[in-house]
């Protein structure tokens, strides 16, 4: 039987930190050891239960998730991963977290779909890790390094989203728009071929209505997406937005 993998969710909003104890249960591959709601008792969760993996929020009301990422590094005993779920999007955020060695960044708002990958990408690192542990030999070749640096260096290529969504944002957007919401957006209809309203898209990534229909024209308006009309009852038909690349 293949052993869960002990992990602790620290974050301020406690309806989001339920959302992402369902997932982490859902998935199979994890086990809830605690749950905190600001960096204090974070910490304090990570020194005495000793999780393998943090899903840390960098907001919090008390101590930055900067400070307890880096804290937690300075703990004895085995190195805890931690992987950054957080509204932060500053650059100098985002080094930091980086510097300080989160595996992944994630920027909210993203659909769920995204999150089961990172969970799933870091189900594989913790296996790769166990494997060459078991192997009985103290040193790595060049293979085994770059297996274990994977998750690192995929981050440098996607904070927010999946790599591929990322290279697909042009170089600049429109006052108003943000990188990370499109490229949320953008995995949201690629994962949806058969195409969604703008309300869907909406309540899958926790966006205003309004604002999930300005992004879904804006990659209408750059023949990323197109519109089919859905005709059921009586009035207006319903837009539909699908993926086309």
């Amino acid at each position: 039987m293949t052993q869960l993998i002990r992990t602790a969710v620290i974050d301020d909003d406690r309806e989001v930190a339920g959302i992402h104890t369902g997932f982490l249960l859902a998935h199979g591959g994890f086990d809830v050891v605690g749950v905190a709601y600001n960096g204090t008792d974070g910490l304090q969760l990570i020194t005495n239960d000793r999780p393998e993996l943090v899903l840390l929020d960098i907001h919090l009301p008390d101590l930055s998730g900067i400070e307890v990422l880096r804290a937690a590094r300075n703990l004895p005993g085995d190195p805890v991963d931690i992987i950054a779920i957080t509204a932060a999007r500053e650059l100098e955020t985002v080094r930091a977290a980086m510097a300080s060695g989160v595996l992944h960044y994630l920027v909210k708002p993203f659909n769920s779909k995204v999150l089961l990958e990172r969970l799933d990408q870091y189900v594989a690192h913790r296996r790769s890790i166990l494997e060459h542990s078991a192997g009985g030999s103290p040193t790595l070749d060049q293979a085994g390094i770059d297996s274990l640096l994977g998750p690192a260096q995929e981050q440098r290529g996607a904070v927010g989203g999946s790599r591929s969504s990322q290279a697909m944002l042009p170089p600049i957007l429109p006052k108003g728009l943000s990188g990370p919401t499109l490229a949320a957006v953008i995995g949201d209809l690629r994962s949806a071929p058969e195409g969604s309203s703008a309300s869907e898209v909406a309540l899958r990534l926790g966006l205003a209505r309004v604002s999930a229909r300005r992004y879904l024209e804006y990659l209408v308006a750059r023949e990323q997406a197109k519109i089919t009309p859905k005709y059921g009852t009586a009035g207006r038909p319903e837009k539909r937005y699908a993926w086309t690349g």
